[in-house]
């Protein structure tokens, strides 16, 4: 997992950045793991795997089941235990019982144990983010990381308990509770980690439902989750995409993550950048990775942790690589979140041949009811809704505003969509439908403005202390203020209207484009907080009147 450092003031937008380093690196010296990993005793016989094309519907165990064996290394003086296990003739997958259902990896082509154990921090998986910030600030070292609940277990070493365990239809099913991460004194979370993990040849599936039961009702501001992640021992190249020609096998980027700079050696800097397709893979042998796919995986990050990588691969390694997803959500407290994701062993090639077989979303298109919820949208900078999941159609939004000197001011308040890689030829002419009520006193028509992101562009601004990663991450730079937006002037009367954006022609509608705004204009100093925004439909599908 990553911890978060303090926030970043970057064009007078207070971001909160993750730093990706150790959980705990108080001195423990890794120990190195046998070169072969040994096999496990085995006293379940797993069936075949489902057929890929056949629904998968979150089924559990009628009751728990012993586990499968124990595996008997240590990491860093501490043995691993009960594991239950699957495997191929390419790896060997092994989720642990005393680290909250985290799984290992083992890679039989390269002899490696891949996933990083270094503390309960680490592993490979979801780690969720919420308010409020000060949270974790009685934590002996975690304050300001807010509310963290984490599937392996805490700062402590306390692993998240197992609450059921189990086989069903051939994947290895857990259902953890999870720790608060940042403290000491295994404090469970109302926070439910249910995990489905199944091996097919080089791949390993893994389907996740969260479910959380918060008493805690408040709405807290959105935060940046990663959903999911993986840490590899030792520190390896990165590759990924981020063209214009996504899915027709254009070339990579390749990053070993580090900033070089005269006289010294920095990691890559927290900030997020954006996929076109949805996979990141990290080196493991000449000519093999393990990819991480997920579907919605276009806000992606990379790292290494450790300012001096070491030579030690081993899964007790202080040295790691990082990738992962970094979707932003409200973590609302009585909802339930189904994710799933795919680690491939291989090739380049075998990864984005995976990847591209999966379904994907070519065009922007959102409907906002009691099914699709948010579709992956949040508020920015001062508002709240009606929290999911939706007890009705239609997501209801008040801008509330940020407080700054004592004035309460609405201006920089937006809505901001999920993130997707949307080839802009094939969406010239979109369509939100919505209502909008004003605050007293404002006019009958309000001006607003839609904005986007294209690919290779940062749209806040960025650190210059990193110009090589900058260049690597953002190829076009910063988002100009002016230059990549269209007028949306709404009626200020309550009512639904449908309105039609035409993009063709715009000189900043081309490539990819990877997320939208809907806010206010840059010009007027003050907007006074109270306006309410519904929400009906967003995408290129005509929603009539």
């Amino acid at each position: 997992m990553t911890h978060i450092l303090p926030a970043l003031l970057r064009a007078g937008l207070l971001l909160m950045v993750f730093a990706l380093l150790s959980r705990c690196q108080n001195g423990v010296t890794a120990v190195d793991q046998t070169a072969e990993p040994p096999d496990i005793p085995k006293t379940v016989a797993l069936p075949p795997l489902p057929p890929p094309t056949r629904p998968f519907t979150y089924e559990t165990p009628t009751e728990s089941s012993a586990w499968m064996g124990t595996n008997p290394n240590s990491i860093n003086g501490r043995p691993i235990g009960p594991v239950s296990a699957a495997e191929s003739s390419i790896l060997r997958v092994e989720v642990r019982r005393d680290y909250g259902g985290s799984i290992q990896i083992y890679d039989k082509v390269s002899n490696q144990a891949l996933i990083n154990f270094y503390d309960m921090g680490r592993e490979s998986g979801m780690a969720s983010y919420g308010g409020p910030r000060s949270f974790a600030d009685d934590s002996p070292r975690w304050k300001n990381i807010g509310y963290n609940p984490l599937q392996a277990g805490d700062d402590g070493f306390n692993p998240s308990p197992i609450l059921v365990h189990g086989i069903v239809n051939g994947w290895i099913y857990t259902k953890a509770q999870c720790l608060s991460w940042a403290h000491q004194d295994a404090r469970r979370l109302p926070f439910f980690y249910e995990q489905w993990v199944g091996v097919d040849s080089n791949k390993v599936h893994v389907k996740v439902r969260l479910t959380h039961q918060r008493p805690d009702k408040t709405f807290y501001n959105v935060e940046e989750q990663e959903w999911p992640m993986m840490m590899i021992s030792g520190h390896r190249k990165v590759h990924f995409y981020t063209g214009s020609r996504p899915y027709q096998n254009e070339p990579t980027t390749v990053s070993d993550g580090i900033e070089r700079s005269i006289g010294s050696m920095a990691t890559q800097q927290s900030t997020p950048f954006y996929l076109t397709e949805p996979w990141e893979g990290v080196e493991i042998a000449p000519d093999r990775l393990i990819g991480l796919y997920s579907p919605g995986f276009f806000r992606a990050n990379y790292n290494v942790a450790a300012l001096t990588p070491s030579p030690d691969n081993s899964e007790g390694s202080l040295t790691l690589t990082y990738v992962g997803n970094r979707p932003m959500v409200h973590l609302d407290s009585d909802n339930i979140w189904h994710k799933d994701y795919t680690y491939i062993l291989g090739s380049e090639q075998d990864i984005r041949q995976y990847v591209y077989a999966q379904p994907r979303q070519m065009v922007p298109d959102f409907t906002f009811n009691k099914a699709g919820g948010r579709n992956g949208w949040f508020i920015q900078d001062g508002g709240y809704d009606q929290q999911e999941p939706f007890s009705s159609d239609d997501w209801r939004v008040m801008f509330t505003g940020k407080t700054e000197n004592g004035v309460t001011n609405a201006r920089g308040t937006k809505l901001i969509s999920t993130t997707g890689s949307w080839p802009a030829s094939q969406s010239g002419t979109l369509y939100i439908r919505m209502a909008y009520t004003g605050p007293p006193g404002a006019p009958a028509q309000v001006p607003l403005r839609l904005a986007w992101l294209l690919n290779g562009q940062e749209p806040n601004g960025f650190n210059s202390q990193y110009p090589d990663q900058n260049r690597t991450r953002f190829p076009r730079g910063i988002r100009g203020p002016d230059d990549q937006y269209v007028p949306l002037v709404v009626q200020n009367d309550g009512q639904m209207h449908t309105y039609k954006l035409t993009m063709t022609g715009h000189p900043a509608w081309k490539d990819v484009v990877q997320q939208f705004e809907i806010a206010h204009n840059y010009s007027p100093a003050f907007v006074a907080p109270g306006e309410v925004l519904t929400l009906r439909y967003f995408g290129t599908h005509d929603p009539g009147q």
